[in-house]
């Protein structure tokens, strides 16, 4: 009876302890990777928002697999940068899939660490500064002083705002907030669309537009448009972890992620990454840089990012 009892202690101590050396969130047999609504924050993967969740699914069902039959993933997605921060710093999640500035202002608050970033290939991803090529006044970036207007797309845009934004302050161009007088005036346009419509009908004097949209452009009209700024290349994903996750399984997961390309078992979605994108599993600079680049451009309205 003694020795059953014993038995008995052994099995539990096992089942309890092992997920915990894992250091897997919510169920001993869980692993989550949270993602934030496509609406909130662009990522260029994927054609649309369900091209993006099938992907995620794919890459989180994939990566459990390989950890063991026991383990069941998950696919958590929150309405907003909040809710994600919430989950992380709660332990509540366990991976974190965001872009760049996105990344930053979630991980900042949440102590999440980014540990694998995922490149365009080529063209790489970066912001252009454009103005109508007919336009008498913009040659340069410099000429955006003295009240000009520039087109953003969205608060939470990492290629329409935070990244141009960033560098045009880099340059010494002033913005209000927080600067009093400012040298250029900034509309949210909504859309790539939209901010290329208003600086070609004269409406923007300059607007802020993705590489990879420009280089989506016809002819007829990417001829009509000057280029007078083009920003870093940054990339079109991070992958970040909970603090409190096991680094033992941070390793499993880097190595599952880096040996997918030669796995024939692999989905094809996945296999087919590697094609266009690079994989880089030490960003601990990029983050670095992001970081003080996001600062920089969210510098008097922190509130809208909380």
């Amino acid at each position: 009876m003694l020795i059953t009892i014993a038995l008995l202690a052994v099995l539990i101590f096992a089942l309890v302890i092992t997920p915990l050396n894992l250091g897997l969130a919510l169920a001993k047999s869980n692993l989550s990777l949270g993602v934030i609504n496509p609406a909130e924050d662009e990522i260029p993967i994927g054609n649309n928002s369900e091209q993006q969740q099938q992907l995620y699914h794919a890459f989180i069902d994939y990566i459990a697999s390989k950890l063991g039959k026991e383990i069941i993933s998950k696919l958590v997605i929150t309405d907003n940068i909040s809710a994600m921060t919430n989950l992380l710093t709660e332990q509540k999640i366990d991976l974190y899939a965001g872009s760049p500035f996105i990344s930053a202002l979630v991980n900042n608050n949440s102590r999440s660490v980014p540990f694998i970033a995922i490149w365009l290939k080529e063209p790489q991803y970066y912001s252009l500064i454009v103005t109508k090529k007919s336009s008498p006044l913009i040659y340069h970036i410099y000429d955006l002083n003295g009240g000009k207007t520039i087109g953003f797309t969205s608060p939470n845009s990492n290629i329409g705002y935070l990244l141009p934004k960033s560098f045009l302050i880099e340059k010494n161009i002033k913005f209000s907030p927080p600067s009093s007088p400012a040298d250029v005036v900034y509309i949210f346009t909504g859309s790539e669309n939209d901010t290329l419509s208003q600086v070609l009908s004269g409406s923007r004097d300059a607007g802020a537009l993705s590489s990879t949209f420009f280089n989506s452009l016809p002819n007829s009209t990417s001829s009509k448009l000057k280029i007078v700024a083009k920003t870093i290349a940054i990339p079109a994903l991070l992958i970040s972890h909970r603090s409190g996750i096991s680094p033992q399984l941070i390793d499993n997961i880097s190595s599952i992620v880096r040996n997918m390309k030669l796995d024939q078992h692999a989905p094809e979605v996945l296999r087919s990454l590697n094609n266009s994108f690079v994989f880089d599993f030490n960003p601990t600079q990029l983050a670095n840089n992001v970081t003080l680049m996001v600062k920089k451009a969210i510098n008097g309205t922190e509130s809208s990012y909380t």
